[in-house]
This record gives C-alpha cells, structure tokens and sequence, in this order.
C-alpha cells in the first residue's frame, strides 16, 4: 500500500479514538496530540521502509527526526530540550548541504518495474525506462515529485500508480497514447489529466492512477507539452 495513503488513514482513525476518549473523559485530546504528534514522523518513515524493497537513508532520517521529537514532546530530555531543536535543526541542514547528502535521490536512471518515492521538505524525480512496467507508489509531504514514464512502456494488463500528497504537488509525465484513468479522493485539494486523449487507439497501453490529495495538486501530462 502506498506509505502516504496508509500514514494518513492510520492517523485519521488514531485521532477519532483519541476525541472519542476526550469525550468520554478518559484522556485530554490536546495533551495527547501535543506529546505524541512525532510519533506520526516516525511512522512515514516505518511506513515508507515497508512499502519499499529495502531500507532506505530517508525513511531512517525520518525515523531518528521523529524520534528525537518524540523524546523532546514527551519530556524525555528534559524542560529545556525545545531550546536545542532549532538549533540542532540548523546544524543538520548545514551537514547535508556540506557533504551533499542525498544528492544522487531520485534522479539515478532505472530500470525497475516498481518504483517507489518519497519527498518531504523538498523535491525528487523518479524515472524508469522498464518495458514492463507494472506500479509506483509516490508520497510528498511538504515537497515535490516528479514520476517521469515517457521511457517505460506499461505490462499488458496495465500498470498501476498509487499517490499520496500532503501540502505537496506531484506530476507524472507519460508518452503520448497511453490511455490514463484517473480516480481518487481530494480533500481541498484537485489533479489534472491534460493528456491528449486524440491519440489514444484501440490497444494502447494502460495507467490506473489512484490520488489522495490533501491541500495539494497532482498533473498528469505530456512532457513535450510543457518544455
């Protein structure tokens, strides 16, 4: 399942039971949601390394953030553990940009016929130039992606794929021919298939698109459209 879809339904559910406790004066909602909200951090990251074939360093960058503010909401580290968090913050992102961490994410070529992506606080392209293409799953959070299949050539039955964007955008870029069926749940916010539908024959190769978009935008289009 798509780590976004999942992240955002799971939280969902999570804060009705918590409200109803509220209600029923079992717990304070506003201490419980002030005190474990990293948790949700933490579980994009579990979230995305399930959804993927194998570890990878961004969903462990979130994990160890959500965590490390999960320790500071909780009271762990102390009363004055806010004080170091910006801070902390800072020196972070001056280590990334100084040993250019990250800087091969999502724009190494490929050949795979799954592909998954995640973007949050930023942007990534992920491309695949596989003849059997069968599925993606893409999440952006605060950030950007871009799904480039002008190379890829779907399987016969037709691929599949599955986006999520929170406060973020996405766009998927496909060949001229593909017939693409788009269908999903906007919540504030929209998607847009600008694909030529002139040029769809009897045949032509399939893409099922299945958006969840939260105050965000998804497009799918032709990449000569808009070069």
């Amino acid at each position: 399942m798509n780590a976004g879809r999942l992240l955002f339904g799971s939280l969902v559910a999570a804060l009705g039971v918590v409200f109803m406790l509220d209600s029923a004066g079992v717990v304070s909602a506003g201490d419980v949601i002030g005190s474990w909200w990293p948790v949700s951090i933490v579980a994009l990251g579990l979230f995305h390394v399930a959804g993927a074939r194998g570890p990878r360093a961004s969903s462990a960058v979130l994990v160890l953030v959500g965590l490390g503010l999960l320790a500071v909401t909780t009271g762990v580290f102390g009363s004055d553990a806010w004080h170091y968090v910006w801070p902390s913050a800072l020196v972070l992102i001056g280590l990334w940009i100084l040993l250019g961490w990250g800087k091969r994410y999502g724009i190494r070529p490929s050949d795979d016929e799954e592909v998954d992506g995640i973007a949050v606080l930023g942007s990534a392209r992920l491309a695949t130039r596989s003849q059997s293409f069968r599925r993606a799953s893409v999440t952006s959070i605060l950030g950007g992606i871009t799904l480039d299949l002008t190379e890829a050539l779907p399987v016969a039955g037709g691929a599949n794929v599955s986006i999520t964007t929170l406060l973020g955008g996405v766009s998927v870029l496909v060949p001229r021919g593909w017939l693409v069926e788009i269908r999903g749940l906007p919540l504030m916010g929209s998607w847009d298939d600008t694909t030529d539908r002139t040029a769809v024959g009897p045949g032509a190769p399939r893409l099922e698109i299945q958006v969840l978009v939260a105050l965000g935008g998804v497009e799918v289009k032709h990449a000569g459209r808009w070069r």
